[in-house]
């Protein structure tokens, strides 16, 4: 596949210097619901005309682009079933997941004029491989193995029974690169990608942190702590993702359970497959 390019929320100038491409995965944006809220202006400009300026360049192309758009399972917003479907109505309720919608809405638009090909991805809980420079409400699970493995307490808000639907990263990267490789499949459609099992933050917590201990001066310490005034009331719902139209339409499927994931990810393990769940 040639001409793979990683889209950066650029400018004019910048954009100016891409030469011809096949596939781009945009997977730059903004990603705090927190700092959407304080400040949706500059929320809006990342995740939306970040992504618009990038379509615009691309409408110039002779040969349409394909274009992976990286969205979020929080779009739909709350959801009174589970698991979460293609399906179920878009009723977002932060301004992150706002901004997010309205960039795969662009991009859905620019498919049906023609001017690129294209499809988003809406991803669950990822782990595995965060960077410094990630937002402090982003990579939770990468988050609790670094504070466990200095012996810091983990903090788990309330009873810690909700459910998150954790994917490892690899899984992620499968999916990304299996999208444009069946476009007729998934050319102008929005996938959930997940595992498609729910894991409560309070065993996720333990379990990570479980990973951690062989390494860390102290037994990390996993403490109930209430949760903040303003925690966001996305972070109250209980979420499981269904992956079966993605699985429909290019084949695959996540290769790591939780587990084997986080052992993966935590265990100083090399990634060794384990059975995973769709």
């Amino acid at each position: 596949m040639a001409g793979i390019e990683i889209a950066t929320a650029a400018g004019e100038a910048d954009l100016a210097a891409f030469a011809a491409v096949d596939v781009v995965y945009h997977l730059a944006s903004q990603t705090s619901t927190y700092a959407a809220r304080t400040n949706p202006l500059v929320d809006l400009e990342i995740n939306a005309f970040g992504l618009l300026r990038l379509l615009e360049h691309l409408r110039r192309q002779r040969t349409p682009a394909f274009v992976v758009f990286t969205g979020t399972a929080t779009e739909v917003g709350l959801t009174d079933r589970l698991p979460i479907r293609e399906d179920m109505p878009d009723r977002p309720i932060t301004f992150y997941d706002i901004s997010k919608l309205t960039a795969e809405l662009y991009l859905k638009q620019y498919v049906r004029e023609g001017w690129v090909n294209g499809c988003t991805l809406r991803l669950a809980n990822v782990y595995g491989g965060s960077r410094p420079g990630q937002q402090r409400d982003r990579g939770i699970l990468d988050r609790v193995f670094a504070k466990a493995r200095m012996g810091e307490r983990v903090a788990v808000y309330g009873d810690g029974a909700s459910l998150r639907d954790y994917i490892f990263i690899d899984d992620v990267v499968s999916a990304l690169i299996a999208a444009p490789q069946h476009v007729a499949a998934t050319n102008g459609r929005s996938f959930n990608i997940g595992s498609g099992r729910g894991v409560s933050l309070c065993e996720a917590f333990t379990k990570v942190a479980a990973l951690a201990r062989p390494g860390s001066a102290r037994e990390a310490l996993i403490e109930h702590v209430a949760p903040p005034a303003d925690l966001s009331d996305i972070e109250r719902r209980n979420a499981v993702i269904d992956s079966s139209a993605f699985t429909a339409a290019t084949g695959w499927t996540p290769t790591f359970d939780f587990e084997a994931g986080i052992d993966a990810a935590y265990g100083g393990r090399s990634p060794v497959a384990s059975g995973g769940e769709a």
